[in-house]
């Protein structure tokens, strides 16, 4: 029976809270309690509760890279365009079905593509992000340190460092301790308390770095404050609002000089007026769930962005053969 690959990614999505990278930190925060929930009165552990750490450490690795395979083909160029190395043949396969998804925009190309991806072991990790990075991922995670305001980031970046040999041959055993728990009997097995506790620690710092090396990849120079990240979603959104005033001139302009019909002004700019009202009670709504605190500049600044950005990308592809002609005059 065919997969309906399209009701696999709304199901996925709809199980995550935050349907990113980020809900990884919560959710190794719950093993961890679990793990020490396990203890009992004399300090020992249930073994059979105790294989339930490899098991959902590996969910939490498969579910931060999905996260980050998708968040890399969304953000765009460059690594948008690397998808190509991948093997079609093998890995990406679009069907209609999945061509309506996309162009319907129920699925963005990144969470198709995420979806897809092998995600078996940490080796298919290493592969998959350095194609999309056009990068050794090994090496340059291991090579990567993070110069932060925050001390406790600093030092997992230098623990990673330090140990990074060690942490990398830890994640390898801990997918093959997943595999083992999950498809065998295992009875003979001898569970290492010590050993899965060594190997859950050192997925946390991983993980860490590897959020870390991804979010400095992406955004090189971020702001860590509040106040700067502030600044920097207003200076963003007054990018994009100075870009679309140009081309609000330049379609105006372009229709008038180049078109069979002419463009009626007050319409059009009626149009952009009334979105605007849209725009800023969506950024309303959008910050509205931090209403009264310090990230509601920031939350209300990236929705006026976000929205702005979205319009320019629908103008131009409303107007595109007005634009070209204008161009080309």
């Amino acid at each position: 029976m065919k997969r309906n690959l399209i009701n696999e990614i709304t199901a996925i999505k709809s199980r995550s809270e935050f349907n990113s990278r980020h809900d990884f930190s919560s959710r190794l925060n719950d093993i961890e309690y679990a793990f020490q929930e396990n203890l009992d009165y004399n300090g020992d552990f249930n073994k059979e509760l105790l294989k339930y750490i490899p098991i959902a450490t590996v969910a939490c690795f498969e579910a931060f890279f999905r996260s980050v395979y998708k968040e890399l083909v969304d953000f765009g160029k460059p690594f948008s365009d690397n998808v190509v190395k991948f093997n079609q043949s093998q890995n990406v396969k679009f069907d209609f079905d999945i061509v309506n998804a996309i162009q319907t925009k129920t699925v963005t190309v990144g969470e198709f593509i995420s979806h897809i991806l092998p995600c078996n072991n940490f080796d298919d990790i290493n592969k998959n992000i350095s194609l999309l990075c056009g990068l050794d991922f090994t090496d340059e995670i291991k090579k990567f340190k993070r110069d932060s305001i925050f001390e406790h980031v600093n030092d997992n970046s230098k623990q990673f460092i330090d140990n990074g040999d060690q942490i990398i041959g830890d994640i390898k055993r801990t997918f093959e301790l997943r595999h083992i728990f999950c498809h065998e009997f295992a009875t003979n097995l001898c569970i290492d308390k010590d050993e899965i506790l060594r190997c859950f620690n050192n997925a946390k710092i991983f993980l860490n770095q590897a959020n870390d090396f991804i979010w400095d990849l992406i955004y090189p120079n971020a702001p860590e404050t509040q106040t700067d990240m502030n600044i920097q979603a207003s200076d963003e959104f007054e990018k994009f609002e100075n870009h679309l005033s140009v081309l609000i001139s330049t379609i105006k302009e372009a229709k008038n000089e180049n078109s069979d019909f002419d463009l009626n002004i007050a319409l059009f700019e009626k149009t952009i007026e009334q979105w605007k009202i849209y725009r800023k009670t969506k950024a309303e709504l959008d910050a509205s769930v931090v209403e009264g605190g310090s990230m509601y500049p920031t939350i209300y600044a990236s929705s006026l962005a976000t929205t702005t950005k979205e319009k320019i990308e629908s103008l131009k592809n409303e107007y595109a053969i007005d634009l070209r002609r204008y161009a080309s005059r």
